[in-house]
């Protein structure tokens, strides 16, 4: 059935909508805004229905925006689609292509904090587009004394024209912290009230007691936000901004902290002019002299040094040389692992002799692994710092080579200076000899999937090689870890027998019981699904998957009560995914060993190649990195709770998306390069321990021989 306009009009806020449909209406018919949600493909996650006006095929609709938009949470750049909802079934309004609207101009909500605007969209349906005003906190006037932080704050609204309106709104002062310097999410907050009436708002913020319990450990980055909450409880945040006139003033110096003055703390202008603190530690220097490398064993010589900080305050028998094992995360590292070593300290100069296969006997080598080298220094009362250690610059310029770990001979390793200019040991394969092998069990997405898939895009002779006996789709490793719950997917008449397959197999949480059944040789993992979907809470014992089949399930939706946890605070996803992989590898290993597990690091890429061979970029690229990052994140504790896994990582290589993938053009659908790299290094995996096996079983035939 189409749903056809003929007639739009937005006038003083009020939508008029008149139409007509193909075939009669039913009186029960209403419209339907529904919201759209472009992050992972279309979907439509929430929906409101509103009364129509109907005389057999033609309706009629009109109301006050603020209306219609009443009593739901707003965001900027929100979009809401309109339907026509009859039934179960949702007929979208259609325009004629001739059909233009009487105006094109936002229209401010009464609330002031956000404008509207209904328009044509560019497939000739009809939506409203919600955008946030243009609201302002700019900075008059600041002051940092004695790590006191004063500052006044002149708020401005292009919808709130009279002074005593600002008398509805609640406004508060947010601090939150940066995830990283390039990534602006935030999972961390504190809140300051003012301390007079708006216009100006004046704050003051104590940075001792704001960050008296807070652990520093790292270089920090706190944003400032006005948050404005409307006496209907709606809040917007908008970025503390600093004003041409008064940016001069953000000359300040640091502040050391009472509570540890190994980190110290300004306010500063960022370069998008709006305020932040930064935190971060006093500047002290590990100068290496010398470092001589032989026999897996590194002999350091350095000083301690520092224009920022008394090093006499270092206890000198509680200093060590650690290196720890990088992590990737975004644009930043990260470490779970970490090797002690005692170090010598007397007069601010070290000494240190560091075996490294001895160190890292217990460990599990990939090749690739970097292990960043720290020297650990404590304070008299018991403060601890680790500072990165730098070579002088005669030192730099010295090369080495590779040594055989004596522990391990499938790797080697040697120091070398980082892109950073501090010392790390970088661990590559040795290049020994293998060969390849068969059972597959894949849990994942197409990230791992696709690979085993014999069309020409793919690799059509992958069966030669492998044999793909489970697929676990699309599951989250916290529903599979969860309480099994019966559901009848024969009732799900709008999903694929395909993914009915899928669904039930999450539901049933049966993907242990086939992984000792079919015996894989190997488990092929990535973690798409935690990445970048969300989860499903049935109750307090049962999570599932929320794969979109089953979101846009009638069936699911009409008789299932559930709560959708989301991606919008990764941080609390992260706390409740690191338990349950906790779970998930003590499980997994009761069937197959650490080395035999092989994790696809996998990513969202952000430019695809499109049909006349031109790069172009995927929308709303911001998502794409916040997902890339988590997913980072994700790999690394993957990598902590299963260390003796293997690894695949095609992030070194240049394949991008592309417009004819046969499962259509996403930012998770790459060129066919991909899929055939990714089988050439399973190969290699594959053929080593093949190769050990065999040798394995020569060495017992020559024994009893």
């Amino acid at each position: 059935m189409t749903s056809l306009v003929t007639n739009l009009e937005y006038s003083n806020g009020v939508l008029s909508i008149k139409g007509k449909s193909e075939v009669s209406l039913e009186e029960s018919c209403t419209l339907c805004i529904r919201r759209r949600e472009i992050e992972h493909g279309l979907e439509y996650p929430e929906e409101y229905s509103f009364p129509l006006n109907i005389n057999s095929s033609e309706f009629v609709f009109e109301k006050d925006i603020n209306t219609l938009l009443q009593g739901i949470s707003l965001n900027n750049e929100m979009i809401w689609d309109l339907f026509l909802l009859s039934g179960d079934d949702y007929f979208k309004l259609e325009t004629d292509k001739q059909l233009k609207m009487n105006t094109n101009d936002y229209v401010s909500l009464d609330n002031k904090q956000f404008k509207v605007k209904p328009y044509i969209t560019g497939e000739n349906g009809v939506s409203i587009f919600v955008l946030k005003n243009d609201i302002q906190g700019t900075v008059g006037n600041a002051s940092f004394n004695e790590g006191v932080f004063n500052l006044s704050v002149q708020m401005s609204n292009s919808a709130i024209l009279k002074q005593e309106d600002w008398n509805n709104y609640s406004i508060r002062l947010m601090v939150k912290k940066r995830e990283q310097e390039h990534l602006f999410e935030y999972y961390e907050s504190m809140i300051i009230e003012p301390v007079s009436g708006v216009n100006p708002l004046n704050f003051s913020l104590n940075i001792n007691d704001l960050f008296e319990n807070y652990k520093l450990n790292k270089k920090l980055i706190w944003d400032l936000f006005i948050e404005v909450t409307s006496k209907d409880g709606l809040v917007v945040e908008t970025p503390l901004l600093c004003s041409s006139g008064t940016k001069g003033l953000f000359n300040f110096n640091y502040f050391n902290f009472s509570h540890n003055d190994l980190y110290r703390i300004k306010p500063y202008v960022t370069g998008k002019n709006s305020i932040a603190l930064l935190i971060r530690p006093s500047e002290l220097k590990i100068d290496l002299s010398q470092l001589k490398f032989e026999n897996n064993t590194m002999h350091l010589l350095g000083t301690v040094s520092s224009p920022e900080y008394d090093v006499w305050n270092f206890d000198e028998l509680e200093s060590y040389l650690i290196i720890k094992k990088r992590y990737t995360v975004g644009k930043e590292n990260i470490y779970y692992t970490e090797k002690v070593s005692h170090l010598s300290l007397l007069n601010a100069h070290f000494q240190a002799e560091l075996s490294v296969t001895e160190l890292l006997n217990d460990e599990v080598i990939h090749h690739g692994d970097v292990w960043d080298m720290f020297v650990r220094l404590t304070t008299l009362d018991g403060r601890i710092i680790d500072v990165m250690v730098r070579p002088l610059e005669d030192l730099k310029k010295e090369k080495f080579t590779y040594e055989m770990m004596s522990s391990n001979p499938s790797y080697k390793f040697k120091p070398y200076v980082n892109g950073l200019g501090n010392f790390s040991l970088y661990f590559i394969d040795s290049n020994k000899p293998s060969h390849n092998a068969v059972k597959i069990a894949v849990l994942g997405s197409c990230f791992s999937r696709n690979p085993f898939n014999s069309t020409n895009y793919f690799n059509p002779t992958y069966k030669q090689n492998y044999k793909c006996v489970l697929t676990q789709f699309h599951s989250s490793i916290i529903s599979m870890v969860s309480n099994p719950m019966q559901i009848d997917v024969a009732k799900m008449d709008d999903v694929t027998e395909y993914n009915k397959y899928f669904i039930q197999s999450d539901f049933e949480k049966n993907f242990f019981d086939q992984i000792k059944e079919l015996r894989p040789e190997y488990l092929i993992v990535d973690l798409y699904a935690d990445a970048a979907r969300d989860i499903i809470k049935i109750n307090d014992d049962t999570i599932v998957s929320a794969s979109l089949s089953l979101r846009q399930s009638k069936y699911f939706k009409e008789f299932m009560e559930y709560e959708v946890v989301t991606h919008d605070n990764n941080d609390t996803y992260f706390a409740l995914w690191k338990e349950a992989m906790i779970q998930f590898s003590e499980k997994i290993k009761e069937y197959l060993p650490e080395d035999r597990i092989i994790l696809n690091i996998g990513g969202f890429t952000s430019t695809y190649y499109d049909e006349d061979g031109s790069i172009k970029r995927f929308p709303r690229d911001h998502i794409i990195q916040r997902n890339n990052y988590f997913w980072d994140k994700l790999n690394s504790w993957f990598m902590q709770c299963i260390p003796g896994c293997k690894v695949i990582n095609l992030k070194d290589t240049k394949y991008i998306g592309q417009h004819d993938h046969p499962f259509g053009k996403t930012f998770s659908h790459y060129q066919s390069g991909y899929y055939k790299e990714f089988m050439n290094r399973l190969n290699k995996l594959v053929m080593q321990d093949l190769q050990s096996d065999r040798q394995v079983q020569e060495n017992k035939q020559l024994i009893k021989a």
